[in-house]
């Protein structure tokens, strides 16, 4: 391997390493049915935001797939799951990516951290929690998707509103700088 590509490995290995204490620092909470963490960067590549929110808003009113990928690029960077693997993740992504929370990516990329978007009505494998936990930088925001089939997260969030995230996420930095392959949600 290439020094890029050793570096691509080590750093979605300690992307991996995130999502896992991610999820076990949930569970340990007394929220056990948090059981996957998928962490993706997302990449703003056209449009300015009011742009974006208006095509966004015209897909939606017309029941048709939000324009994902003329505004986005979206890598997965970091995953761990006590029933599937990454690639499995990867491949149902598609379908697991709910239309409520992809409506939300603009809202995700432009707005300042914390952000949080929930679809209460996620089920099985779908995610159902997708949040931005600090700024963007380098013009990329880093998302952790989270399968909460018991909506347990929005509770944890609401008897914890002062949590530490830094203890939470550790090295979160380091997740910015691992890339993936480009995920195709259109």
């Amino acid at each position: 391997m290439n020094d890029n590509s050793t570096r691509m490995v080590n750093d979605t290995l300690a992307a991996d390493a995130v999502a896992k204490r991610i999820v076990r620092h949930f569970q340990v909470q007394g929220f056990t049915r948090i059981t996957e963490a998928l962490i993706i960067q997302i990449h703003h590549v056209a449009g300015d935001r009011t742009e974006i929110d208006e095509a966004f808003e015209a897909a939606q009113e017309e029941g048709k797939a939000p324009p994902v990928k003329a505004y986005f690029e979206i890598y997965p960077c970091g995953h761990y799951a006590e029933t599937r693997s990454f690639d499995d993740a990867k491949s149902a992504l598609k379908s697991d990516f709910t239309p409520t929370l992809i409506n939300d990516i603009p809202r995700v990329f432009f707005d300042p951290a914390p952000v949080l978007v929930d679809d209460p009505l996620a089920s099985g494998t779908k995610y159902d929690v997708m949040m931005k936990l600090r700024d963007n930088a380098g013009g990329c925001a880093v998302v952790v998707l989270l399968n909460d089939p018991g909506a347990s997260f929005i509770d944890y969030v609401g008897t914890h509103p002062g949590s530490d995230w830094q203890k939470i996420m550790g090295d979160f930095e380091i997740v910015t700088t691992s890339l993936g392959d480009v995920l195709d949600l259109n």
